[in-house]
C-alpha cells in the first residue's frame, strides 16, 4: 500500500508540475535574443535618450530606468535594446507648398541612404487621396523609383508666392488653404488621417521580429471632410499593432509642437524632426532612420487598479542621469475592466 501510495504522490506532483510548466510557458516565453516576452497586457514604452549635446545615448541597461504610471512606479519586466530591421513605411505629403516640396524631393536621397539591405520599406503618397507607390521591399531601386515620382510631382508644382502670410498662424494658413512657403495647397482635402492609416494597416502584417514604423513627411495639415479614419481611432490600431510614427516637418514648429504629426509620435514612442530649411531637412532625413536602432524598449505589466475603462494612463519614464534627455510615449488608454 505504501509503494502505491508514493507512486499515485509522484504522478500527482509530475502532473502538477508540467501544468505549471504550461501555465508559465503561456505567460512568459523568450526569443532567440533572450528579450522576455509577456503576456497581452504587457504595455511597451520606446524610450529614445539623447545627451546635451543632442546626441543618441547608448548602453544603458533596463536598471537606469524607472517607469511610472499615473505617479506609480512599475516594475520593468522585459527589456530590448537591440537594434531590428525595419519594416517601414514612407508616407510624403505631395499637397504642400512647391518650395516645400522641392526641397523634400531633393533631400530623398538622404533618405534612402539611412536604409539597411535588411530593411524592407515601402512608399506611400497623399494629398486629396492616398496612393500606394510600392509595397514592401529590401531592393533600393523600388523606393528609389517611388521617390521619382515624387520629383515629378515637385516639377510641376508653381513655386511663386501666391499669398503674403507666410508667418501667419497655422490655422488661418490651413482656413485659406496657403501653406507656409506661400504657395496655395492643391486639394480641398488633406487626408493625413487616412494616410496614416493604409500605411499602418500595410505594417500590420510585417514581421513581429522587424520594427515598425511610419516615416511620414508633411506639414501636418489636415483639412476638408474626406478623411475616413480618425486620429484618435488610428492610435489605438498603431498601439495594438506596435507601430511608431516618426515625422518630418516641412512647417515650422508651433508653441514647441508640430500638431498632428506631435500627436502621433507623443502617442506612439516616436518623434519628429524639423524640415522646414534646407539644413535641417536634410539633418532630418539623416537622423530619422537611426533613431528606431536607438531606442530602449521598456516593458512592464500595470499594477495601477485606479480610473476607469476608457481612462487615460500617463506614463513618466526616468534614469539615474538626470542630464539625459528622454522622449517616450505619453500614455495610453485603459480599455479593459482591470
Amino acid at each position: 500500500m505504501t509503494q502505491k501510495r508514493d507512486a499515485q504522490r509522484f504522478i500527482t506532483a509530475l502532473g502538477l508540475s508540467f501544468l505549471i510548466s504550461m501555465v508559465l510557458l503561456v505567460a512568459i516565453a523568450s526569443d532567440a535574443r533572450g528579450q522576455i516576452r509577456v503576456n497581452a497586457d504587457l504595455v511597451l514604452v520606446p524610450v529614445t535618450a539623447r545627451d546635451a549635446d543632442d546626441e543618441f545615448v547608448t548602453g544603458l541597461t533596463m536598471k537606469d530606468f524607472t517607469v511610472l504610471e499615473d505617479g506609480k512606479i512599475q516594475e520593468v519586466v522585459s527589456f530590448d535594446d537591440e537594434p531590428r530591421p525595419l519594416s517601414a513605411a514612407v508616407v510624403i505629403d505631395d499637397g504642400i507648398g512647391g518650395i516645400s516640396l522641392n526641397r523634400v524631393a531633393s533631400k530623398l536621397d538622404i533618405l534612402a541612404a539611412g536604409f539597411t539591405p535588411e530593411d524592407e520599406v515601402a512608399v506611400f503618397r497623399y494629398s486629396g487621396i492616398v496612393d500606394k507607390l510600392s509595397d514592401f521591399s529590401s531592393d533600393p531601386k523600388v523606393m528609389l523609383k517611388s521617390f521619382v515620382v515624387i520629383s515629378k510631382i515637385a516639377e510641376d508644382r508653381p513655386l511663386g508666392q501666391e499669398e503674403l502670410i507666410t508667418g501667419g498662424p497655422g490655422w488661418l494658413r490651413s482656413v485659406l488653404g496657403v501653406f507656409p512657403d506661400g504657395t496655395k495647397g492643391t486639394a480641398k482635402n488633406h487626408v493625413i488621417h487616412n494616410a496614416i492609416y493604409e500605411s499602418a494597416v500595410a505594417l500590420q502584417a510585417r514581421s513581429r521580429e522587424r520594427r515598425k514604423v511610419v516615416f511620414i513627411i508633411s506639414d501636418g495639415v489636415n483639412s476638408g471632410k474626406a478623411n475616413t479614419h480618425s486620429q484618435k481611432d488610428n492610435i489605438e490600431f498603431l498601439l495594438k499593432n506596435q507601430i511608431q510614427v516618426f515625422g518630418v516637418s516641412t512647417d515650422h514648429a508651433g508653441f514647441g509642437s508640430y500638431g498632428t504629426l506631435s500627436t502621433y509620435a507623443e502617442a506612439t514612442g516616436g518623434d519628429v524632426h524639423a524640415g522646414a530649411t534646407d539644413v535641417t531637412i536634410s539633418h532630418a532625413f539623416n537622423q530619422i532612420t537611426i533613431q528606431p536602432r536607438k531606442q530602449y524598449i521598456l516593458g512592464y505589466v500595470s499594477t495601477n487598479t485606479s480610473g476607469k475603462p476608457g481612462a487615460f494612463r500617463k506614463i513618466e519614464v526616468r534614469t539615474r542621469e538626470s542630464n539625459l534627455k528622454l522622449s517616450y510615449r505619453n500614455g495610453y488608454t485603459r480599455l479593459s475592466g482591470r
